[in-house]
């Protein structure tokens, strides 16, 4: 008996040594000083009344203005959102956020590209969007259990250890160095270092207008055959469930994007019609304001960011419609503002080029059809040049031609201008660049 408790004792004894030595080294090697999630994180364990949450990824904390959701909602709301969040972050930010606060209302946002994760798929790169959660999160089952399902046994060491992430910098005596003096400040120590936009969760700047590059590479945006993977599915159910079991209400809702995204996702009806099944079936209500009907929200140009996050001035038009649809309507209403399709959607619209989508050629590597997305039938022909970092032209790969072909090198990424011209007309009708 006396030999297993010092065995026991030995052991803890060990692991102690592990996890103060792994303290110290992540203190010198990993620098988060400036890191917006660590920021965010700490405020959201200082709220002890929140009423109404908000969970997902960027479309969240880009996408919503607390401000205008405090005045119209009259309820104390907050974001708890964090980069490409996925379900699994989702449902164990809410268990944190439950033991402080008496949140009454969730509002889940759903992004198809973020509900295809499978843990045994996750490389070092996708457990970083774990990481910058789990590493703010209190210590205790919580944290212990989401790290444990999030990945593989390959990732356990580096989920649990966060310095043995960053082994290869321990001899960068100047890094060490920079990373310790800016740690060593008030700033950091305190959390004054408070990102300029961070308010309640969000990261916006009110009426600020965005100039998106109208074109979006559409490798791996397809909505796969079941939709969303076995794994997303357990995390929403257990989210449903949770909710349930709380008394809190749950809403689905999808933020916008533009047109040109959601056309670039071939079979986007797929999603859509996939979670209003399942939120039927759970007796909720999901709301794609993607499919909201034009009269009620209209999306310009310079609401948007990029393809699919919105710009300061497009947040603060679709917080307001949003809050005011959430309680101005009754939940008949409500459906009724919303298309039934993405194809319903584009034929009520004048007619437009949206943009330009790269698609993968299926079977050939490096290799996409270049697609000009528009409402009605197009004859375009492309220019393709390469750019240089001023986004000076230094090569011409082809002129205007019926060609639309882009051959791009994995070995050295460039930076690619496609020019649309219109056959008939000359007119030139969509130029824009990408890194790929």
């Amino acid at each position: 008996m006396k030999r297993a408790v010092r065995t026991i004792l030995g052991a803890l004894m060990i692991l102690c040594g592990i996890w103060a030595a792994d303290r110290i080294l992540s203190y010198l090697v990993v620098d988060d000083v400036g890191d917006e999630v660590r920021y965010a994180m700490h405020e959201l364990y200082e709220q002890n009344d929140i009423e109404t949450l908000f969970l997902g990824s960027s479309h969240v904390f880009f996408g919503y203005d607390p401000r205008i959701l405090d005045e119209i909602m009259g309820e104390n709301t907050y974001l708890a959102a964090t980069p490409a969040q996925k379900a699994d972050g989702s449902y164990y930010l809410l268990k944190e956020v439950l033991k402080n606060n008496p949140v009454r209302k969730v509002y889940l946002d759903v992004f198809c590209k973020m509900y295809k994760v499978v843990p045994a798929q996750r490389t070092s790169e996708h457990m970083m969007y774990i990481y910058c959660i789990t590493d703010y999160m209190k210590n205790g089952w919580n944290r212990t259990e989401f790290l444990l399902n999030a990945s593989g046994s390959d990732y356990y060491i580096e989920s649990f250890l966060p310095s043995a992430r960053y082994g290869n910098y321990l001899l960068d005596r100047r890094r060490l160095e920079g990373i310790v003096k800016r740690k060593r400040t008030s700033g950091y120590t305190n959390y004054e270092d408070a990102p300029s936009d961070f308010y309640k969760g969000a990261m916006v700047s009110p009426g600020t207008p965005g100039a998106p590059k109208m074109i979006v590479d559409a490798d791996g945006l397809e909505v796969p055959e079941e939709v969303i993977s076995s794994y997303s599915l357990k995390y929403l159910d257990k989210i449903v469930a949770l909710c349930k079991e709380e008394g809190i209400e749950l809403v689905l809702v999808s933020a916008p994007f533009t047109n040109l995204y959601v056309q670039a996702i071939d079979n986007y009806d797929t999603f859509y019609h996939y979670m209003r099944n399942y939120a039927e079936a759970n007796e909720i209500e999901y709301y794609d304001f993607n499919l909201c009907r034009t009269e009620i929200l209209e999306m310009e140009y310079d609401d948007f960011m990029d393809c699919h996050h919105l710009s300061g001035k497009g947040a603060e038009k679709y917080t307001r419609t949003f809050a005011e649809l959430m309680t101005s309507y009754g939940k008949a209403e409500r459906q009724a503002l919303f298309y039934d399709s993405v194809q319903e959607k584009i034929d009520d619209m004048p007619p437009q080029i949206m943009g330009i989508a790269l698609h993968p050629l299926e079977g050939e590597e490096n290799k996409y059809a270049i697609k000009t997305v528009a409402n009605y039938d197009v004859d375009v022909e492309y220019r393709i040049c390469i750019l240089d970092e001023q986004e000076n032209e230094t090569e011409l790969i082809q002129d205007f031609s019926d060609e639309n072909i882009l051959e791009t090198s994995p070995e050295e990424p460039m930076t690619f201008r496609i020019t649309v011209r219109l056959k008939e007309s000359g007119e030139i009708c969509e130029e824009a660049s990408i890194y790929i």
